[in-house]
């Protein structure tokens, strides 16, 4: 059990443990005195025993210290703190000396059990049930360790992105740097029992997190953090042992999985992994057990973790959203759970889910700790009573203190000894955490004075469970402790204590203890799992309860007065009746049992190297064998690029013409960029993947280097399959050499191979270092940029400036370039002196073949001597990327919700955490040498904008004001009032049809009811789908997937345009547009819904109120996707913010899907109390519930109850506390007996077959009992007034379908997609950042070349070709990403009716061209400014930038409709990708048009092809017609002009310019056109309404 331990020696700590004795401690009466101790009796616990309870309260010394307190209190806050430090600075000292936490555990449980005949495999072994069978192979397996000791808000935009780059270093210089220390866990000291599930209870911000990745060796410090303290593992300092051996951590950021595996697959890689013990080396012992399940093949350890977590069922599913998110959540824990962990860390696991899921996982894991006699902590949001008594110990943080640590069951008369009384309908972890969160007044008498924080800590502290922990905790000898419960024929005795077990010890001690003295043949199996270990002879019973009271510790406080209470329980338990629990510890021995199993955990992994890396392999060749679809249209990406490339270069090769040579040479270019860039498409699913690795490398899996040598060798055989797929289709076609035998074939296929695998290698690189995609498109455009302009294509080598050549030898395409040119002209072997006045090569090697001279005069020549260095240089390159690849991986870990989400321009911690105190998910720690135990610190900005407490008393004051101001708005008119309706709904009936059945399935069946201004209405039972289905049909939103039937309307009004503009639909997915702030959000709705009847000023104050309302002020200028980093409440805010978008409509009914899922008990109260007091403004509420507590469900006046096949099982009242419900049910003769114990809600829910824990449900027809009770007829004639009195008030029908004007509509719209793109820093800065990069690169490649040569001519030329590639095609594939970032915003929006749909994909149309006019603007002054090229004149550098940006925009419209076009993004990269890459090759450069056979077509319809004759035309044009004799136009040595040669071989045209830009014009219109029409037509870009 992991321990605590403090700093300060173990004499001071006796120390100070004396002054506490002598100060506070004042011996319970019944403990006091006069009891012998006896050695030779002994007493045998009965079955069921009881005994007088041990009295006890606080001393008088504890009451001088929390007047004390209570005093300094009240000087500080009448501004004498300073004062009041230097008068009790003493006792401050002392009060703040001492903290710790203690976990222990009490509990039982039982397994399920099996019964049958002629079973087979795991079914005959678990035939007796899991907790038998559990036993047995405990006894027959190697124990593991077990007993662990514990010891202002900015955000970024475009704009001030770009100010950043040039004022950024000047405001470093000047930037205050003030900071203060945030205390997030103070003086934590505790232990951890093996067998034991604990429960971490506490408010929002309380430390809990931090705490447990403290335990589980995960918070590391940092220059702005400090932790002090430590842990033990059995004596044992965390840095002996490897943490993640010994501890699984699981939260919610961990519950993922790769979703290209099965669920079986899943856990078989997890128990090859982690699992030191398969049945390959099972003990001839273990081998005869598990014989009938090794027979069938079957692993008994996978087998009954399948079984116990209800896995089978799913088994075969793709771990993907083919399950369900509780199936998900038991995926996880299974995958740590077959592994050999000691402890189980859970960090709110569970967010989102019911409690009956909760339940199941909690239930689950207590069976595996009990069994397996590890130890389970959890932290979770939701904490129903029937999950709460599943635990056996509680920690009660506050504030980073601890306020209580010790058994569950002690947990409540603990609090109801100091006066907090908790009531039947308060669930147990609700009442604990209100009176930690200060909300404890509620449960005091009137007349009880209420306790701080800091005296709760100090009675704590004085209580004897702070004592026994800091025995345990911080005493010299290692003390294996467990939990015994009601164990009959355990006898106890009391004698002198030995130190091992009933060994005489040589030096007997004076005092007397109580130790087991004889046990029962039934201990162990008496109960299933009540005890949390095996009690052994010899073990000393340190505290005792009895007859379900406190426990009674009796190892505390001094010799004499343990003795005496040793003595004194002796004596009650010899007439003790009722229920008893013990805790028992013995010393652990010198020679440790586990030496071999720590040894174990001190190796950083169970498989070793090659083991692990086969292990490996196996997983990736069944993810690509899963990836079909992704290999199939890789593999047609291959054959239609290969294909076309050969019939674009038809029949050149072999051909002894300069035209035609340039086109075989140009074709290695096109094959190499071709084949490298069909793997691009694997960096998203790299990245997908990349969160599984760092879950699976921090619970040490494997190692990296196995992963990565597993990729490498998995990745190879579809890298040949497309090498050769490729080269099949170009090579033949192309009419290449195949001179010795087709050898040059095989190594332009070898070639191919290797350069398609290098460049699966890089993207595996940059998939490894990329913070998210757009960051890794960025970075893989500018890898590609490099490798391509360095390739010796596009410029020459001697045309490479003396600073950039040695990225022509280090450029892996380069070398593939020169070998496939020696490979093809070598066959060119008739002399040059044969083409001399032909090719113009030969005129300067008339000695020389043709093919050698080629390669000679355009720098391709290699030495003949070291054909093989192109080849290394590429298995060089290929290695080093997956060095680099390792190296990401080891050393970089990308964490958070999402790294694409925005950011906060300055973390203001102090701000944060003023409503929240701490975020305890984003809290890091601190050290402090000075203090004891766990003492956490968060560094924070310390801004002059942090509120005082006088401002926060102004606060108040304001939000009184604001509220009075609300009132006298709504008087005088500016205000907007609430339209009062009624809904009735009558014989309502929904049914779904069944693809699989091929029948009609009743969702639900003759519903009716209603709800009136100023109520609540929850909507229970049934399932969650049957639930969300009868709420959208009564907000009017009629699933499209069934047929309804029934009367609905409100005042009158059927569903339909003015019924819509009545509601409000918060639905449970809270999607919001993240780069807006929360108040924009609420403009953003409320003027688009509000109707014109509402003036601007009216809308902006009726955005104020609701704020204010809602409690969304303080958050109100923050961008929505960053409040994850500001708070802990972020599931609270979250909701919040969804109310208040529906709210800023004003609606008059507000219908909710499941507002309480993931909120704890501090969000829940919070979001119910918003909807007290919606509902009391004259709204009707309308919500679905799923498990609610008792209070929770008191909140609302009435309540839909269903039954599971979708009747109506009851509708009516709640009442006080759910009185009214259960009066109802309690009347129906059978209905189960309420305990007045039960919550009310539970027993209900429960009875009715829907409650968290399976009972067994009587057969009773709810439905009919219903409609023949009174409460049927009061509501029929509730209806019956309703119906009258709507027909008289009718409301006046609304004859347009939006309540804004079109014009409104699309103004709003495309300036919310303005500032999405203006803070979206990561797309549109990092998109000028790249193009700034290759503006950079290739004005400094091409700076200033002259046409002294052919060479310099036609570098320049292709700089054109290379721009508009790497511009285009880096514009088109960047825009797929963003386009689907906020389209499950749309879809909730247009289920609201907020705007026309075709102006969502128009503004995003319109919002590009901004961003697009400044990179190109980047790319062409930086880029074209150092190469010369366009700038002869302003009109000519506009020109150009006109052309460039028109072609740019064209290229991302078309992005955009193939994004819309296709139903996947991945689909959409992939279309992408051919045809831009069919554009690239057919834009007459590489292949001229006079050479074009088959793709004319395309030519002439080519955007590419427009973009280079207009830029070409405008850099390189000269009027060589009107030159005199001293003409300026550029001349190459042979005379002959640039621009004639160049018109002559491209086919370029001037005066076609202004015709290219306008086509190019037209071409946006008919792309965007397109894409709109895409988005309006195809199903898959509706939002769905099943």
């Amino acid at each position: 059990m992991p321990r605590t331990t403090s700093s300060l020696s173990s004499a001071t700590w006796r120390q100070e443990e004396d002054r506490l004795v002598s100060e506070t401690y004042s011996p319970r009466p019944s403990s006091v005195g006069g009891y012998s101790a006896f050695s030779d009796s002994v007493i045998t616990l009965p079955d069921h025993s009881s005994s007088s309870r041990f009295a006890g309260g606080s001393t008088p010394e504890l009451r001088k210290k929390i007047a004390t307190l209570r005093m300094f209190e009240s000087l500080r806050r009448h501004g004498l703190g300073e004062e009041a430090g230097r008068a009790f600075v003493t006792r401050k000292e002392e009060s703040e000396g001492i903290e710790e936490i203690k976990e222990g555990e009490n509990g039982k449980g039982n397994g399920n059990r099996k019964n049958g005949e002629d079973l087979m495999g795991m079914e005959y072994l678990l035939k007796d049930g899991f907790v038998s069978y559990l036993r047995d192979v405990a006894k027959i397996t190697p124990p593991i360790p077990q007993q662990l000791d514990l010891p202002s808000n900015e955000y970024e935009t475009f704009g001030n992105k770009v100010l950043g780059c040039f004022l950024g270093p000047f405001k470093t210089l000047l930037q205050r740097k003030d900071s203060t220390w945030l205390h997030i866990l103070r003086g934590v000291d505790g232990y951890i029992m093996p067998g034991s599930l604990t429960l971490l209870v506490g408010p929002p911000g309380c430390g809990k997190s931090t705490l447990l990745e403290i335990l589980a060796g995960r918070l590391e410090e940092t220059k702005n953090s400090h932790v002090q303290g430590a842990v033990m593992y059995n004596e044992k300092d965390a840095s002996q042992i490897r943490l993640s051996r010994l501890i699984a951590y699981i939260n919610g950021q961990l519950n993922r999985h790769i979703p290209f595996l099965s669920v079986r697959e899943t856990l078989e890689f997890a128990r090859d992994c982690t699992q030191g013990l398969s049945p390959e080396n099972f003990t001839p012992q273990m081998r005869k057990f598990f014989a009938h399940a090794l027979v069938e093949g079957q692993d008994p350890f996978l087998e009954y973790m399948l079984e116990i977590l209800k896995l089978k069922h799913v088994e075969n599913k793709l771990a993907d959203e083919s399950i369900s998110d509780i199936d998900r959540q038991k995926l996880t824990t299974a995958e740590l759970a077959l592994g050999t962990y000691s402890v189980m860390i859970y960090d709110q696991p569970l967010a989102g889910s019911d409690l009956a899921a909760t339940y199941d996982l909690v239930d689950t894991v207590r069976t595996i700790s009990r069994i397996q006699q590890s130890s389970a902590i959890m932290s979770l949001t939701q904490i129903s009573e029937e999950v709460f008594n599943l635990f056996d110990r509680i920690m009660l943080l506050g504030d980073g203190h601890i306020l209580f640590q010790g058994p569950r069951q002690d947990a409540i008369p603990y609090f109801a000894n100091l006066g907090y009384t908790k009531p039947s309908h308060v669930e147990s972890a609700e009442f604990l955490e209100d009176i930690v969160a200060g909300y404890g007044s509620q449960y005091m008498a009137p007349t009880a004075t209420l306790f701080t924080l800091d005296e709760l800590v100090e009675i704590y502290r004085a209580s004897d469970h702070y004592k026994d922990v800091t025995r345990i905790a911080c005493g010299d000898e290692v003390k294996l402790t467990y939990w015994v419960e009601s164990e009959p024929g355990l006898a106890l005795s009391l004698k002198t204590p030995s130190k091992y077990r009933c060994a005489v010890d040589v030096e007997p001690r004076k005092e007397t203890e109580l130790v087991v003295a004889k046990l029962s043949t039934k201990v162990g199996h008496s109960r299933g799992i009540e005890s949390t270990g095996r009690v052994q002879i010899g073990d000393v019973v340190t505290a005792i309860s009895m007859s379900d009271k406190e426990m009674q510790y009796l190892a505390v406080g001094t010799k004499r007065i343990q003795r005496d209470l040793a003595s004194h329980a002796y004596s009650l338990l010899k007439n003790a009746r009722g229920r008893i629990r013990l805790q028992v510890e013995r010393y652990k021995d010198e020679e440790d049992e586990y030496q071999a199993q720590w040894e174990q955990f001190q190796r950083p992994f169970v498989q070793t190297w090659w083991k692990s890396t086969e292990t490996l392999i196996s997983r990736q060749i069944k993810i690509t064998l899963r990836l079909q679809a992704i290999l199939k249209l890789r593999l047609l990406q291959a054959i239609v690029l290969g294909l076309f490339a050969g019939t674009l270069f038809y029949k050149l090769g072999g051909q002894y013409t300069q035209r035609q040579m340039n086109s075989v040479r140009a074709l290695g270019f096109v094959s190499t960029l071709s084949i490298m860039l069909i793997n691009l498409v694997q960096l998203p699913l790299y990245m997908l993947q990349r969160p599984i690795f760092y879950k699976h490398r921090a619970q040490r899996f494997f190692r990296t280097s196995s992963y990565i040598v597993a990729h490498c060798i998995v990745n190879l055989p579809q890298t040949l399959i497309e090498a050769l797929v490729y080269a099949l289709c170009v090579y033949f076609l192309a009419g290449l050499s195949l001179e010795g035998n087709g050898a040059p074939f095989f190594q332009y296929l070898v070639l191919l191979a290797m350069v398609a695998y290098f460049g699966s290698s890089v993207f595996f690189f940059l998939s490894a270092v990329s913070s998210i995609q757009e960051v890794g498109n960025a970075l893989a455009g500018l890898l590609v940029s490099i490798f391509l302009l360095f390739s010796g294509f596009v410029i020459y080598p001697s045309n490479v400036p003396t600073y950039w050549k040695w990225l022509i030898y280090v450029n892996p395409l380069h070398w593939a370039n020169v070998s496939y040119c020696r490979l093809q002209f070598e066959v060119y072997t008739e002399p040059c002196s044969n083409y001399l006045g032909q090719l113009p090569f030969c005129e300067q090697y008339p000695d020389m073949t043709v093919g050698k001279a080629y390669l000679i005069f355009y720098e391709l020549y290699e030495d003949g001597k070291r054909p093989w260095s192109p080849y290394a240089i590429l298995v060089g390159a290929t290695v080093i990327a997956n060095l680099l690849a390792l190296l990401g991986l080891k050393k970089i870990e990308f964490t958070g919700t999402s790294q694409s989400l925005p950011h906060l321009k300055k973390a203001s911690a102090l701000s944060n955490l003023k409503g929240d105190a701490g975020s305890e998910l984003q809290s890091a720690s601190s050290y402090d040498k000075n203090s004891k135990g766990f003492n956490i610190y968060l560094n924070a900005r310390a801004y002059n904008s942090q509120p005082t407490h006088g401002e926060e008393e102004d606060n108040s004051g304001v939000e009184k004001w604001i509220e009075e101001v609300r009132v006298d708005l709504e008087r005088t008119g500016l205000g907007i009032p609430v339209e009062p309706v009624s809904l009735l709904f009558e014989d309502m009936s929904f049914t779904r049809y069944d693809k699989e059945t091929k029948e009609s399935i009743s969702v639900f069946s003759n519903i009716s009811g209603y709800a009136k201004p100023q109520s609540m209405l929850a909507l229970l039972g049934g399932s969650r789908s049957t639930k969300e289905t009868l709420l959208k049909c009564l907000a009017g939103r009629i699933p499209l997937s069934g047929r309804f039937s029934g009367d609905l309307q409100a005042n009158g009004i059927i569903p339909g345009a003015t019924f819509r503009r009545m509601i409000g639909y918060v639905e449970k997915l809270d999607a919001h547009q993240p780069y807006l702030t929360v108040r924009e959000s609420l403009q953003f709705s409320a003027a688009l819904r509000l109707g014109q009847a509402i003036n601007r000023t009216s809308g902006r104050i009726h955005v104020e109120l609701v704020l204010n309302q809602l409690d969304l002020l303080p958050y109100s200028n923050q961008l929505v996707g960053s409040l994850r980093d500001a708070t802990g409440k972020t599931f609270e805010i979250a909701k919040k913010i969804t109310i208040a978008v529906e709210l800023a409509a004003n609606p008059s009914i507000l219908f909710l899907e499941e507002p309480l899922s993931g909120l704890d008990t501090s969000g829940t109260l919070t979001i119910l109390n918003i909807l007290y007091r919606l509902s009391n403004s004259g709204r009707i509420i309308m919500a679905t519930l799923t498990h609610p507590t008792a209070r929770s469900l008191s909140f609302f006046d009435q309540a839909l109850i269903l039954t599971q096949e979708g009747h109506q099982a009851y509708f009516g009242p709640v009442g006080s506390n759910c009185s009214n419900l259960s009066d109802y049910f309690t009347s129906i003769t059978k209905f189960p007996q309420y305990l007045i114990r039960e919550s009310p809600v539970s027993f209900v829910m429960g009875s009715l077959g829907l409650g968290i824990k399976m009972r067994n449900v009587p057969a009773i027809n709810y439905e009919e009992i219903y409609k023949a009770s009174s409460l049927y007829r009061v509501n029929n004639k509730e209806m019956g007034s309703i119906k009258r009195l709507t027909k008289r008030r009718m409301l006046r029908h609304q004859n347009s379908t939006y309540p804004a004007p079109y014009l409104q509509q699309a103004g709003l719209v495309l300036l919310r997609t303005q500032r999405f793109l203006w803070r979206n820093v990561q797309y549109t800065f990092g998109r000028l950042t790249g193009c700034i990069m290759i503006g950079l690169l290739m004005g400094s490649l091409y700076f200033q070349i002259k046409y002294k040569d052919a060479y310099g001519m036609t570098s320049r030329s292709l700089y054109i070709y290379m721009q508009i590639i790497l511009v285009g095609v880096i514009s088109a594939n960047n825009v797929i990403p963003q386009i689907g970032t906020d389209r499950l915003v749309y879809f909730r929006e247009r289920r609201a009716g907020m705007y026309l749909p075709i102006f969502y994909p128009l503004s995003w149309a319109v919002g590009e061209i901004p961003y697009f006019f400044i990179a190109t603007l980047a790319v062409v002054g930086i880029g074209n400014g150092m190469a010369g090229i366009g700038t002869g004149s302003t009109s000519d550098f506009l020109k150009y930038w006109l052309a460039l940006f028109t072609f740019t925009l064209c290229v991302t419209y078309f992005g955009v409709m193939v994004t819309f076009l296709a139903p996947v993004p991945t689909l959409a990269a992939f279309i992408v990708s051919i045809v831009t890459s069919l554009w690239i090759s057919a834009s007459g450069v590489v292949v001229v048009l006079s050479d074009i056979k088959f793709y004319r077509w395309m030519y002439r319809s080519n955007p590419f092809q427009f973009a280079m004759n207009a830029m070409t035309s405008i850099s390189f044009y000269c009027n060589t017609k009107e030159c005199r004799q001293e003409c300026t136009c550029p001349k190459l040595p042979d005379g002959s002009y640039v621009w004639e040669r160049l018109a002559e071989v491209r086919s370029l045209n001037q005066e076609r310019i202004q015709l290219d830009i306008l086509t190019l014009s037209a071409m946006c219109f008919l792309f965007s056109c397109l894409a709109f029409l895409f988005f309006l037509v195809l199903k898959h870009n509706s939002a769905s309404r099943a």
